[in-house]
């Protein structure tokens, strides 16, 4: 049974749904919570599965504190398409935010002058639909101390009846050999857009040979990906492997996506998923670029 917990400090955790309508504030929190903790705070347990309408799920969570700045906003269409997989995003983007505010409290107990408010911000939207499988991407920035702050695009694959979450093997009859198969578009690709950010058209080989040691068809299928948008209506064009900042190069080098188009994997789709690929991948704005 899937449960959220919503702990927070007065003034310190906002929740809305629909068109920004405010549907749990920290007087409903509290009423349904009982006794404070030691600590001021307040804390109640919500069923996701009592929820009676998807109206009642939040489209945005905000923490303001000392501790933590966070937002949490999901894309209204994600609800009204498929309010499983809003249920599912709101649960993941709740423990993360409690896994953050107790490290940082533990943090400031331990060093409070030396430190900084963490900040965690997530946006998920949906970025391609054919038949009941449903794509989406979601941008990721947490700061928890040090220099700098580091983001990544997290992709994921849904079943948009049921709100099963799916991974990219699933799609594939034999998912090593599949992806082996087309890691040469992997490594090229990867080594063309370092090219493109580095200016150095030399380095081309230099930089595939770099890509084939550090990314293996385990890190592809392991990895954050999900299906792009076709040229084609309701339609995938292919899929995108997102890599962070540190994965395959310097933070100043930022973020890569690399996607490969349907045509290179479609041989290798189960048959029941071959009609849902087709037509070339069409770009798009990506969260957080």
């Amino acid at each position: 049974m899937k449960k959220l917990v919503l702990a927070a400090l007065t003034g310190a955790l906002v929740l809305t749904a629909g068109c920004q309508k405010k549907v749990r504030d920290l007087s409903d929190v509290s009423e349904a919570s009982g006794d404070a903790d030691s600590t001021g705070g307040e804390e109640t347990i919500v069923d996701v599965a009592t929820i009676a309408s998807v109206d009642d799920l939040p489209r945005e969570i905000i923490i303001d504190e000392d501790y933590l700045k966070a937002e949490v906003t999901i894309d209204e269409t994600v609800f009204s398409k498929a309010p499983a997989i809003g249920m599912d995003l709101v649960e993941n983007a709740q423990i993360r935010i409690e896994a953050m505010t107790a490290d940082a409290q533990e943090y400031q107990k331990a060093d409070p002058s030396y430190f900084r408010s963490y900040g965690l911000r997530i946006k998920w939207g949906i970025v391609a639909e054919a038949d009941n499988i449903v794509s989406l991407e979601g941008f990721h920035y947490t700061f928890t101390g040090g220099a700098h702050g580091n983001y990544f695009t997290a992709g994921r694959l849904y079943n948009g009846v049921t709100g099963e979450p799916m991974r990219l093997s699933t799609f594939l009859r034999e998912p090593q050999a599949a992806i082996q198969g087309h890691m040469d578009t992997v490594w090229t690709e990867i080594a063309r857009q370092k090219v493109k950010k580095s200016g150095n058209v030399s380095d081309l080989e230099r930089f595939r040979s770099e890509a084939m040691e550090l990314v293996s068809a385990d890190m592809v299928l392991a990895g954050e990906v999900n299906f792009v948008p076709s040229d084609v209506p309701n339609k995938f064009g292919g899929y995108t492997i997102h890599f962070a900042p540190y994965d395959i190069g310097s933070y100043a080098e930022g973020a890569y996506h690399v996607t490969i188009p349907q045509a290179v994997f479609r041989g290798g789709l189960k048959q029941p998923y071959v009609r849902l690929f087709d037509g070339d991948p069409v770009s798009f704005d990506r969260l957080g670029d």
